[in-house]
């Protein structure tokens, strides 16, 4: 440096070159070279691959830093702001206050959005302004009960086609199930379904039969938190009825899907009930249905004659799952078709292919099991049967005879020219072999599949070629009042899990996501009491889903324990409904019954039983997809869903309390002012006109006087 100052000379006064600056001077200034942006450190050297020079971005290091925007906050099921009619009685800071406190009961609602946690302080504000907090409530959702006729009340009777879609291929499943059962019934008797004195209930885990460890359902992946959009709205696979399998059904004495109708596998079902000292047997759908009195539903029921393991006959009472004849109200619709949906959207198919072949696994491992034999097949004595009782086994050819097919060279199963001699020496056996072999009970179902023509599967190489796994165990509920106790054996489907808790997956359909979260039904909550009493160690996930989009708003999850402490008098109500309806439906003759409900008839419901010769029948099975049940379709159409204070995503965005008018004045409904009216310009017909009358009028009239 000190070698480029003594080489300057300082104290000249000419000027050594042109007076103007060359072109070659302002190339080589280093601030030409920062505009043009061809400044190179001088510290990098050129011969440095690896280390190329740094070209400094001066776009970016002149850029305003404050012109970039924050990315926006996804909030789910977001929706315009609600026109509300006035301000809320609570300022926009009791409003804050109040959010802290409910947030800290929700923490899962929108954790992106931070607000601090309540004080003691908040709380004790919010204790005292809960008065005036209650007393809006109640005014807001009469607002809102007076919005769901005008607009609300179309979006829920307009499912969408996906929804139809999956409602008619459950109906047709269920109708094809109750294909073998009788379809005209009398009307018996009025069974209450609940007991009004007040008693106490206990419910008592006497014996697992059949248990399903938790590890092997399928796993649930959670969007939790919910940061993008989640529609279960979508494409999936519906399930179809089958020929093969009337009733996809796993009995407890057999590892595969029994291809037995409804009737053949209702008798299996109270055989395995008789010889575990059980009186009852049911479906937890069956019970689930036995809580809810605030919907139509209908439950067949059977009353089979069986041996116990005493070797004397008893009945036995089977409680199948419900079943539908005609098509139900929009709201069950949709219900029904986003609780399939939500099972679809949260159960990855990984995770239900990997559950199918560990049970196909298991199946191949386990040894084969014998059938439980009765006391008359231990002693070699067969039971004698009466004329009005049908055998157990499944009889295929009725019109078959024993004792002339092999004395006969040509029969309807054996093709003309061809004798048994034929077929041995092709090294096959002739169908007349196959037959007495049918008849002895020494035949495979690949024969019969080839005598009797090969049966149509359609749940094949799909998720429903094997249904969930299910439970089987024996409980008693006793009255410690009148110490009358009641012992029964259920059998549950298990379906997901998370970790090593079970899951039961509820969607809860959304019509007026924008004012408020709907409000569980007492009834719904007593069903969901019950199934979580048969399971151990189970929670209920309930997800909120817009009923109009179909996205998935929250994730709400409550353990046994916590729906039990929230929700004791339900627990106490299951348990009380389901020890009266159990007692009342002892004393039945063998039969086949049944058990309808409608709302009208509050906590009673009326038992059919069969008369297949009567002329006229009260209730005929005709399933029809096409016909509405039309009282119940316009009492749910009249009647607004019930909005509970329950925080959502919406009301933490907003800052505003659930069931709360808005403090803020720019919510407020605007009132439409009219346009000042603007004077117009007459025609020019009429211009002219009121010109000339203004003309005549000012035109002076002269006036004699008239003399006499």
């Amino acid at each position: 440096m000190m070698d480029h100052i003594r080489q300057f000379d300082w104290c000249t006064s000419t000027t050594s070159g042109p007076f103007f600056i060359e072109e070659s001077v302002l190339d080589n200034c280093n601030t030409e070279k920062i505009i043009t942006n061809r400044f190179v450190d001088p510290l990098a050297s050129s011969d440095d691959e690896e280390h190329p020079p740094n070209v400094i971005d001066w776009d970016n290091v002149f850029k305003n830093k404050d012109s970039k925007q924050a990315p926006k906050m996804f909030v789910p099921g977001l929706r315009p702001v609600a026109q509300y009619p006035k301000l809320s009685a609570l300022t926009a800071a009791q409003h804050h206050k109040g959010l802290k406190v409910l947030c800290a009961m929700y923490p899962n609602i929108l954790e992106e959005m931070h607000i601090l946690r309540p004080t003691q302080m908040d709380r004790r504000n919010f204790e005292v302004l809960n008065e005036v907090y209650e007393k809006e409530q109640k005014e807001y959702i009469e607002w809102a009960k007076s919005l769901w006729v005008s607009a609300h009340c179309v979006r829920a009777l307009r499912p969408k086609p996906a929804i139809e879609t999956i409602y008619e291929a459950e109906f047709k499943v269920r109708a094809h199930r109750l294909s073998g059962y009788p379809q005209r019934f009398d009307m018996a008797a009025q069974i209450p379904l609940a007991c009004t004195k007040p008693h106490q209930y206990e419910a008592t885990l006497k014996e697992t039969l059949i248990d399903v460890h938790v590890r092997d359902l399928p796993h649930v992946s959670l969007p939790q938190p919910i940061v993008k959009l989640t529609s279960i709205i979508k494409p999936c696979t519906v399930p179809e009825p089958c020929h093969k399998h009337p009733y996809p059904f796993i009995l407890p004495t057999e590892t595969s899907v029994s291809i037995l109708p409804i009737m053949e596998l209702h008798r299996e079902l109270a055989q395995y009930a008789a010889a575990n000292g059980s009186k009852f047997i049911a479906s937890e759908n069956s019970l689930r249905c036995l809580m809810e009195f605030n919907r139509h539903w209908s439950i067949p029921v059977t009353v089979c004659s069986v041996f116990n393991h005493e070797g004397e006959r008893c009945n036995v009472i089977v409680l199948d799952s419900e079943f539908t004849i005609n098509k139900e109200p929009a709201t069950i619709r949709t219900f029904k078709a986003f609780r399939h949906l939500l099972e679809h959207t949260l159960i990855p198919s990984s995770e239900v292919e990997k559950a199918i072949e560990k049970m196909k696994n298991n199946k191949q491992k386990e040894p084969k099991k014998k059938k439980h034999a009765t006391p008359f097949e231990e002693m070699d004595v067969e039971p004698e049967l009466s004329s009005d009782e049908e055998p157990l086994g499944l009889c295929i050819m009725e019109d078959y005879d024993v004792d002339n097919a092999p004395n006969s060279e040509k029969s309807d199963t054996t093709p003309a020219g061809k004798t048994d001699q034929d077929y041995y020496e092709k090294g096959t056996d002739s169908p007349s072999h196959k037959n007495k072999a049918m008849a002895n009970g020494d035949v495979s179902l690949e024969d019969i599949n080839d005598i009797i023509g090969v049966y149509n599967c359609t749940c094949s190489d799909t998720m429903y070629e094997i249904p969930p796994r299910r439970s089987f165990k024996k409980w008693q509920i006793t009255n410690n009042t009148t110490q009358e106790s009641v012992d029964f054996i259920v059998h549950c489907s298990h379906k997901a899990r998370q970790n090593f808790s079970e899951l039961i997956l509820e969607p809860v359909p959304e019509y007026q996501l924008e004012l408020g979260a709907s409000e569980q039904s007492p009834d719904r909550i007593r069903s969901l009491a019950l199934s979580l009493m048969l399971r151990k160690n189970a929670s209920v996930l309930t997800g909120r889903v817009d009923a109009c989009s179909g996205d998935l708003v929250t994730l709400e999850r409550a353990e046994a324990g916590q729906l039990r402490a929230e929700q004791g008098p339900r627990w106490r109500q299951a348990l009380n409904a389901l020890h009266t309806t159990l007692s009342e439906l002892q004393g039945l003759v063998p039969g086949h019954y049944v058990l309808k409900h409608e709302p009208s008839h509050f906590d009673n419901a009326f038992l059919y039983v069969s008369r297949p010769h009567s002329i006229s029948c009260d209730l005929q099975l005709q399933f029809d997809s096409s016909q509405l049940i039309e009282p119940d379709e316009a009492k749910m159409a009249k009647t607004a869903p019930t909005l509970t204070p329950v925080l959502l995503p919406y009301h933490k965005y907003r800052n505003i309390l659930p069931c709360a008018f808005s403090p803020f004045e720019s919510h407020l409904q605007k009132d439409a002012k009219k346009p000042p009216a603007k004077q117009k310009t007459p025609p020019q017909a009429l211009k002219n006109e009121a010109e000339q009358e203004n003309g005549r009028s000012k035109v002076s009239v002269l006036r004699f006087p008239v003399y006499l």
